[in-house]
């Protein structure tokens, strides 16, 4: 049976860390960001470069970033640059990017084939943007910097619910898992008989089934399971290196709302799990 190599960041070395950033609007502070609930927000006072540091207290390994439900102009004029360093300063960068905040949006007729039919489209397809970035090569490193530029914001300010980074693992899942919506709105009927909706938030949600796992695949995940379980969040890719809109499409920030024991065959073990998008 086929399978496609996903990714799961799990505990982020940002959490319980003091961050500084280049300024926060009121009760809009840096420390929303370590917050799980990306409701909970940091913003800047204006649209200027916005830089946030941290100092993870050691070297550590670090595999992958992620900065979610951010208001990052998809225009691509906004751009987030991640370094990882041996100084507090950044003058000795052991690992430096740059990428575009966020996918631009398409016309009609500019989209790739097989995206949005062959037409254009006006919203990227999930509930809240994100920027992620997975890393070429394993980043050991104490000090953490994240440069966001957007000149040109709309509104004026930037703005983002939540920021990891960490060290990743890779899961081999067997192809066919499911990703969906989930609709909290509420129908009922009114004694006249009309229909009527109490509108609540949609949301995304996956569920994964891992090809037969060795027992070092095996006890990787389940450590993320027990570190992180129902209590933190996790960011989890389908296709992380597809490098396509497939990419955006397929990546979720959520609560690992079900999973359990490994089941343990003669070939290898087999995990079951299921993540909700946290909004």
């Amino acid at each position: 049976m086929a399978v496609s190599d996903s990714k799961i960041l799990g505990t982020s070395h940002l959490d319980g860390v003091t961050l500084a950033a280049t300024s926060q609007a009121g009760t809009y502070v840096v420390e929303n960001l370590t917050n799980v609930q990306p409701g909970k927000i940091w913003r800047s006072t204006s649209a200027a470069a916005q830089t946030i540091t941290g100092d993870f207290g050691e070297e550590k390994r670090s595999t992958a970033f992620c900065l979610y439900a951010h208001n990052l102009s998809n225009d691509g004029s906004a751009t987030v640059r991640v370094t990882l360093s041996n100084d507090s300063g950044h003058s000795d960068i052991v690992y430096d990017t740059t990428v575009e905040a966020t996918d631009p949006l398409y016309g009609w007729g500019e989209g790739p084939y097989g995206m949005e039919g062959y037409g254009g489209y006006t919203s990227e397809g999930w509930t809240q943007r994100f920027t992620v970035i997975w890393f070429d090569a394993t980043v050991v490193a104490r000090y953490f910097r994240c440069i966001i530029t957007d000149t040109a914001n709309a509104y004026g300010y930037v703005q983002a619910g939540r920021i990891k980074v960490g060290q990743h693992i890779d899961i081999p899942v067997v192809a066919g898992y499911g990703m969906g919506w989930t609709e909290q709105t509420e129908m009922t009927r009114t004694r006249g008989g009309a229909l009527r909706s109490d509108s609540r938030d949609p949301y995304r949600y996956a569920n994964g089934t891992t090809a037969v796992l060795d027992k070092i695949q095996e006890g990787d995940l389940l450590e993320v399971f027990r570190s992180v379980g129902k209590r933190s969040d996790v960011l989890w890719s389908a296709f992380p290196d597809d490098n396509t809109a497939q990419t955006r499409r397929n990546t979720i920030l959520g609560r690992l709302t079900d999973y359990g024991a490994a089941e343990i065959q003669q070939v290898g073990s087999t995990v079951t799990f299921s993540i909700e998008e946290g909004l």
